[in-house]
C-alpha cells in the first residue's frame, strides 16, 4: 500500500508542476470552475498521499498544500479566479520563511536535509550549507517577487511563460550549479 501511495504522490507532485497551465487553459477557454474543482481534488489527494514520516520536508508540504487549497476554495467561494494566481507568490513566499527563519536556528533546513543522508557534517560542511540556504532565501525573494509582478501585470501569458517555464528553469539551474559547486567542495 505505501509502494502505491509513493507512486501516487509522485503523480500528484508532477501534475502540479502544470499548474500555470491548467490555469491559464481554463481561464483562455472559460472551464475555470472545472479546473478548480481538478485543483481542489488534487490538494486534497496530495495531502492524503504525503509520507507518513515526520520531517521538514512534510510540514513544507503540508502548509504549501493547504495554502493551495485555501486559496483555490476562497477562488471558488467569491469568484475571484486572480487569486488562483498568487499561488506560486504564496509558494516562494512560505519557502522563504522557512528558509530564512532556519538561518536564526543552530541548524539550518539545509543542513537538516543534509543530515538526513549523512548525520555527522564538518564545520566546513555546515557552513557551505548555511550559504546554502542564504541563496536559497535570496532566490525565494527574487523568484516571488518576479511572480508577484506577473500576477500585477495581468497578462497570462507571461504569467504562465515565468511561473510554468522560466520559473523552473532558473530553479533547475540553481540547483544544478549548487550541485557542481558540492561535487567540488566535497574534494
Amino acid at each position: 500500500m505505501n509502494k502505491v501511495k509513493s507512486i501516487i504522490n509522485k503523480i500528484t507532485n508532477i501534475l502540479f508542476v502544470f499548474y500555470p497551465f491548467i490555469i491559464y487553459l481554463s481561464l483562455h477557454y472559460q472551464h475555470i470552475e472545472l479546473a478548480i474543482f481538478y485543483l481542489i481534488f488534487l490538494f486534497v489527494f496530495r495531502l492524503i498521499t504525503l509520507p507518513k514520516l515526520v520531517s521538514n520536508i512534510k510540514w513544507l508540504s503540508i502548509v504549501v498544500t493547504c495554502f493551495g487549497l485555501l486559496l483555490t476554495v476562497i477562488s471558488w467561494l467569491f469568484s475571484k479566479y486572480q487569486l488562483l494566481l498568487f499561488y506560486p507568490v504564496a509558494v516562494n513566499l512560505i519557502f522563504f520563511i522557512v528558509f530564512s527563519y532556519s538561518l536564526t536556528q543552530p541548524q539550518t533546513i539545509i543542513e537538516k536535509f543534509a543530515r538526513m543522508n549523512n548525520p555527522q557534517l564538518p564545520n566546513q560542511a555546515i557552513r557551505y550549507k548555511r550559504n546554502v540556504t542564504i541563496f536559497w532565501s535570496l532566490f525565494f525573494i527574487f523568484n516571488g517577487s518576479v511572480a508577484l509582478i506577473t500576477c500585477l501585470l495581468e497578462n497570462m501569458y507571461w504569467w504562465t511563460i515565468y511561473n510554468g517555464l522560466i520559473s523552473y528553469l532558473l530553479i533547475g539551474i540553481c540547483m544544478g550549479m549548487e550541485w557542481l559547486i558540492r561535487q567540488k567542495f566535497q574534494r
